[in-house]
């Protein structure tokens, strides 16, 4: 932290750190004395009649040239987990203030035109109150999210949908029924059972009489029929759902998480899927399955040297690199990293970066 401020104050760039409460408090604390330094220093510079005098402030254990135009601002999300509370002489630096909740409706409609819809305006004002439905009736799992990130990812899922079916057909589809296939191919896969039928109303409630059909992907689930036989598996009907499901998600995004209890086939809906998938595309799929809580945070991520600046891998970036590189033509195989254990801020959080 202390390098970054050197950097910002020769140079004059305003700095925001974003969800800065996510460090240690410890390390907040030391932190605090480097930005009551800084704005000393500029409050200084800023009634000094000779700048030049005032120009400078001690970080680091070295005088530097303070630039008048920096500035240090933070964003944080109080009362989150694995987040840290802001010690007091921390949050007497920072003048607090709160956003105002955006406006669902106007984002959507700019972004299903922007995807190419041209009922924009319609659909933005069904999907935004589904969503709402959605987080007032829906039980209350860990797991579930209707907010502003949720919405994004259903109308870039139905642009993406608009352009497959005009490059496969070349004609004007029904933009209703692409919404409602969207939000099929990405809400009921996180759903409980009972929150499935809820949702089916909701829809018919908020679409009356349209019909939106998901994707037969029956290539995929005989594939997965016939990995299940050559494993010995009973493939239930729900569980094979699930699988494309699985799939579906899959393609969206570049990460996901499978939640349920032991016993319920998660390992062996994934591992059923990445052979499946083989078989249909004839790509060879590998995994690397590593247990996060078994290793520290830094024996996963990698850590970098205080004295010599050198970075040394950890598990996962080590994986990682191992894939880029491709020595031994990795580039042409498909990778699944799976972290296999409890799901706990203290290592989940740090893939966001």
């Amino acid at each position: 932290m202390g390098r970054i401020f050197v950097g910002l104050c020769q140079v004059g760039a305003w700095g925001v750190f974003d969800e800065f409460n996510r460090l240690d408090e410890r390390i907040l604390s030391a932190v605090s004395q480097q930005i009551q330094t800084i704005q000393l220093g500029l409050r200084a510079n800023s009634t000094a009649k000779d700048n030049s005098a005032t120009g400078e402030i001690e970080l680091l254990g070295h005088r530097v040239r303070l630039h008048p135009d920096t500035g240090v601002f933070i964003t944080m999300n109080p009362g989150y987990a694995g987040r840290s509370n802001l010690p007091d002489n921390l949050k007497k630096l920072f003048r607090s203030f709160a956003m105002a909740r955006p406006d669902r409706g106007l984002i959507a409609q700019v972004m299903l035109y922007s995807q190419g819809f041209r009922q924009a305006e319609t659909l933005a004002g069904k999907i935004v109150p589904l969503f709402s439905l959605c987080s007032e009736q829906m039980s209350a799992q860990p797991h579930y999210d209707f907010g502003l990130r949720a919405l994004k990812s259903v109308l870039v899922s139905a642009g993406n949908l608009k352009r497959e079916q005009l490059q496969h057909s070349g004609e004007e589809v029904d933009e209703q029924a692409l919404v409602i296939q969207s939000v099929r191919e990405t809400v009921v896969p996180k759903l409980v059972a009972a929150d499935m039928r809820l949702l089916m109303r909701l829809l018919d409630d908020v679409f009356p009489g349209a019909t939106g059909s998901g994707p037969s992907n029956e290539a995929l689930r005989a594939a997965v029929l016939a990995e299940c036989a050559a494993r010995r598996l009973e493939p239930g009907a729900e569980w094979v759902e699930k699988v494309v499901q699985l799939h579906q998600i899959q393609a969206l995004h570049h990460g996901l998480m499978l939640v349920g209890a032991a016993g319920s086939g998660k390992t062996a809906a994934w591992r059923v899927l990445l052979a499946a998938l083989e078989r249909v595309e004839g790509v060879e799929g590998v995994s690397y399955v590593i247990d996060p809580k078994a290793v520290s945070k830094d024996e996963l991520y990698g850590t970098l040297d205080a004295t010599t600046r050198e970075w040394r891998d950890g598990l996962f970036t080590h994986l990682l690199r191992k894939i880029v590189d491709s020595v031994r033509g990795e580039s042409a195989k498909r990778h699944w990293i799976v972290f296999d254990g409890d799901v706990d801020p203290e290592w989940v959080e740090n893939l966001n970066s």
